[in-house]
């Protein structure tokens, strides 16, 4: 009797050959009889039980996008919770230095646009705090950002669009019924959202339109770069990238005031 591999059998393959183990260490970590492993790789066994996986994923310490392709290639079905501290601390923790070093401003979030981390230049262009929503940053004129939006006629239209291409992945999940409920609540997003809601979006596009704000008398433009973990699409990276001479030097200014964050 021949087989072949499984789908799930070659992504366990890799993800364990990523991690240089072998099959005897993974079987003895998620406590699993010899042989047990090569069989799955193989694709001898067909239908593993969920608990099994899990065992198996928590031995390769596979991250939560890892987890989710998996067990999702194996038919089983994957929620995905806002992040927990653990995994919050886990994403500081693997994308601090680069942030620390940009010389533009540049931040994580995670999938419900909670500000987690940033770097020293982001509080020259807005208040900051922590777990602070960026879309109410956004769209919401108490925060004191919006009004400082000065292509705000394109520049929310694109945000949504990309909002709406970066949460496909996530509308099923009861969070983003509360989180859309709560943005709706909020004039400016919510005629910009029934606006863009009829169009499908292939690509966000985010950089094809800069964000123009006034910092201290002056208008800076950036384009927005996102992103996303490979191992947990979850969180995601925001680089304001300068998009003209006088946003490059005065990033270069605060760099060089070496300004505390």
């Amino acid at each position: 009797m021949s087989f072949s591999r499984t789908p799930g059998g070659k992504r366990l393959k890799a993800l364990r050959d990523y991690h240089r183990k072998t099959q005897l260490d993974v079987e003895l970590d998620a406590s699993l009889g010899i042989g047990y492993l090569q069989r799955l790789e193989l694709g001898k066994v067909q239908q593993p039980e969920r608990d099994t996986l899990e065992r198996l994923l928590l031995a390769l310490n596979a991250q939560y996008t890892e987890r989710r392709e998996i067990l999702e290639l194996f038919g089983y079905i994957v929620d995905a919770p806002i992040p927990d501290e653990t995994e919050i601390e886990w994403a500081i923790s693997v994308c601090h230095t680069e942030l620390d070093q940009a010389v533009f401003p540049a931040y994580l979030l995670d999938c419900a646009h909670r500000l987690l981390y940033w770097n020293r230049l982001v509080p020259q262009l807005f208040d900051t705090g922590y777990a602070v929503s960026m879309l109410h940053m956004v769209f919401d004129p108490q925060y004191r950002m919006t009004p400082r939006i000065k292509n705000a006629d394109i520049f929310f239209p694109a945000q949504i669009r990309a909002l709406r291409y970066e949460m496909q992945r996530f509308h099923d999940e009861a969070w983003y019924e509360a989180l859309l409920d709560d943005m709706l609540g909020c004039a400016e997003f919510e005629k910009h959202w029934h606006q863009e809601q009829q169009e499908t979006v292939h690509i966000p596009a985010r950089p094809l339109t800069p964000l123009e704000l006034e910092v201290n008398g002056s208008i800076l433009r950036f384009r927005l770069i996102s992103e996303p973990f490979v191992q947990d699409h979850r969180f995601r990276v925001l680089f304001y990238l300068p998009a003209d001479t006088e946003t490059i030097q005065q990033c270069m200014i605060w760099c060089g005031d070496g300004i505390a964050g």
